[in-house]
């Protein structure tokens, strides 16, 4: 029975990745942004954030796999000068398919709808809906890439953005590089058998509708971009790694009316942007962060 399931993990490799040999099935991570002044003021205020996803594969046969899984985040802040804390939540769902479509080739298709505000009275109205396909290409076992396209509604209307994916990890495997843009990279170096330094790249873009004395009124968009270097150790047989990061936080959360929306966001293009924006926090920080991983290796498995 052990055998036929590690059997089945190891069918997992070609779909859900571009060459890498392991897949993250559990991650969690929290940080806390230091002390800075909001643009134009004299008040203090920090950020929190937790973030934690798991994903769940389903073999169904050696062309198709199932893939589900959820991610849940939140913030912690002060959208304004002269307010208590607001927290914005976001959970997301995904599901859908995995195709190999050839030795070289293979799809990724998902539904991806998620929940999104500061979870005050949650309604139907809180609920996007959103979608990713993606078409990967395996060069060799160290070198892969893909194109695809995520599209989903907001609270300010509909946003498109382009995907490019790139993965490369080096003979000796020390060093590897792997990056889901405009979303996420990461370059990292091996020292040891256990221990890794690296950096990475995170951006967030969600919308939140935010509740002020019962009553829907105004909507923040968040696209923010974390920058960060990290010392990273595994245990038990780095199955379970652990990360502590330190780096440079770009804030950018505005608020506008609950009505004002736009026709199209393409990345950082706005198509019929006539908004009245009621306030702009782009106060930028020094952030640590705390997170770990459970990382099945299919690289062993394969020996």
């Amino acid at each position: 029975m052990k055998r036929k399931i590690i059997q089945l993990l190891f069918l997992i490799l070609p779909f859900l990745c571009n060459a890498q040999e392991y897949i993250d099935l559990f991650s969690v991570n929290y940080g806390k942004s230091q002390k800075t002044t909001f643009e134009d003021s004299s008040v203090n205020t920090s950020i929190s954030t937790f973030q934690t996803n798991l994903t769940l594969p389903i073999v169904l046969n050696e062309k198709y796999i199932a893939v589900t899984g959820v991610n849940f985040s939140s913030y912690n802040l002060q959208l304004f000068p002269d307010s208590n804390n607001n927290h914005l939540y976001s959970t997301n769902l995904r599901a859908g398919l995995s195709v190999k479509h050839s030795g070289h080739w293979s799809g990724l298709y998902l539904f991806l709808p998620k929940v999104a505000s500061d979870y005050i009275n949650v309604s139907s109205e809180d609920v996007y809906l959103g979608g990713l396909a993606l078409l990967k290409y395996k060069r060799n076992e160290n070198f892969g890439y893909g194109l695809g396209l995520y599209g989903s509604s907001e609270a300010f209307g509909m946003s498109v953005v382009p995907i490019v994916t790139f993965y490369y990890h080096s003979p000796n495997k020390r060093f590897e590089i792997n990056a889901f843009m405009p979303n996420d990279a990461d370059i990292n170096y091996s020292l040891t058998d256990k221990t890794k330094i690296g950096v990475d790249f995170l951006g967030h873009g969600n919308s939140y509708k935010l509740t002020t004395e019962n009553v829907r009124s105004t909507y923040v968009v968040n696209n923010s971009i974390d920058f960060s270097a990290y010392v990273q150790q595994g245990l038990f047989n780095k199955k379970i790694l652990l990360r502590l990061k330190m780096g440079y936080l770009l804030n950018d959360f505005r608020v506008y009316p609950i009505d004002q929306k736009l026709d199209l966001q393409i990345l950082v293009l706005r198509f019929g942007d006539n908004r009245t924006r009621l306030f702009q926090d782009k106060s930028n920080t020094i952030l640590f962060k705390m997170e770990a991983i459970y990382r099945f290796d299919l690289s062993k498995v394969k020996k």
